[in-house]
């Protein structure tokens, strides 16, 4: 056993394993299942946009609710509406409701992040040794990995378990959506048990914050936003779905492998920086990333670009835990869940944009534009990092 490891941190990993699973399993369902509803690219980017839009609705009042008033609560809220969202796909087909249940359940892929993931990352650091907190980020991404790669996997059953029902295809879909509204409500009652630090710094005035670093901080992530919201998620599913015709058994496929490299990246990531430094290792692996994108988008086939997806999911895993591990250690513990919440609010104003223009360009035929694009906002993602905080290493 992990020499920092703890009741806290265990009940929080098997809450983002769990999280991860339900949520990775939707990130597939969902775009394809619009889709089989007769609703084009463009309706479907517009559903993921306003599903970004609401998560940054979330994250404005969740971060300074969260560092004055508990971690825990913000988190058990958060699940709550996400066991919500999945249950109105069962009672419509319709677009207007299936957009709310779509954006109130911030289905974007991921299991850590949003409102819930800036609360748990304050949650996390509160509970860890800072001298291990690389370590703690990595084996939660390990974690988040091996879950999401268990909700892909079950996704690859879709096709032999619709037949089973009598209503067709549908049927499959909402079964699998069941099985991620019961992970929710396990989740919820895991959170219950988690003990937040009553002693712990806490703000006395909501608006005081360390806005300089908040700064550096917001104008990277927003930077990656406007990339990450050109590939990333149900728009991703839906490029390869329509791209290449491949079909929701085989994108599966691919995503559990990715994740599988995901894992093994994550799990990793605090060796490598502790050889190359945490700056150098996020930097480094983003600008690998943004190749890995251009190859990808150049394949002629299903499967070469399948491939550069997974070894791009490879490099810039290890930076993830990595970043997050270093936003916590450069803020105040007062201040955490905050600077968690409001420095992925740009990144998520401006990865609202890429759905809906990825879902254009695909509706006109233009598949390389959205990876092109994505690659050169990763680009200057990764000169901006260096920029801000290559002397904290």
């Amino acid at each position: 056993m992990a020499k920092w490891l703890n009741r806290n941190l265990s009940l929080l990993m098997m809450s983002r394993f769990l999280r991860s699973v339900a949520q990775a399993s939707l990130t597939i369902l969902v775009p394809i299942y619009l889709s089989k509803l007769g609703f084009s690219g463009v309706q479907i980017g517009l559903a993921f946009t306003l599903s970004v839009i609401v998560g940054i609705l979330f994250s404005i009042g969740v971060g300074f609710f969260a560092d004055k008033h508990g971690r825990k609560l913000v988190i058990l809220v958060m699940t709550i509406i996400n066991a919500i969202s999945v249950l109105g796909f069962f009672f419509t087909t319709s677009y207007i409701p299936l957009m709310l249940f779509v954006s109130i359940g911030t289905i974007r892929g991921g299991g850590g992040g949003g409102a819930a993931g800036a609360a748990q990352q304050a949650l996390i650091a509160e509970s860890a040794n800072s001298k291990f907190r690389n370590d703690v980020f990595g084996t939660f991404s390990f974690f988040g990995a091996i879950g999401s790669t268990i909700g892909y996997a079950l996704t690859i059953i879709l096709p032999y378990i619709s037949n089973v029902f009598k209503d067709g295809w549908r049927g499959g879909y909402l079964f699998l959506m069941a099985i991620a509204f019961v992970i929710y409500i396990s989740t919820f009652f895991i959170t219950l048990f988690v003990q937040e630090d009553k002693n712990r710094p806490k703000r006395q005035n909501t608006f005081k914050l360390s806005w300089k670093l908040l700064g550096k901080f917001s104008l990277t992530n927003a930077v990656n936003g406007l990339g990450t919201g050109f590939f990333s998620g149900p728009i991703l599913v839906y490029w390869f779905f329509v791209r290449y015709g491949a079909g929701i058994d085989l994108i599966s496929v691919i995503y559990v492998l990715s994740n599988i490299a995901r894992a093994i990246s994550s799990i990793s990531s605090a060796r490598v920086a502790k050889f190359f430094g945490t700056v150098k290792t996020i930097v480094g692996v983003r600008t690998i990333g943004a190749i890995m994108l251009v190859f990808m988008a150049l394949m002629p086939t299903f499967f070469l670009a399948g491939l550069f997806y997974l070894l791009r999911m490879f490099f810039v895993s290890a930076g993830i835990p990595l970043r997050q591990s270093f936003t916590m250690g450069q803020t105040k513990e007062e201040e955490r869940a905050s600077m968690a919440a409001l420095s992925n609010l740009p990144q998520q104003i401006t990865s609202s944009i890429g759905p809906t223009a990825s879902g254009y360009f695909m509706d006109y035929s233009m598949m390389e534009a959205p990876i092109f694009i994505a690659a050169i906002f990763q680009f200057a993602n990764a000169a901006l990092y260096w920029h801000f905080f290559k002397k904290s290493d």
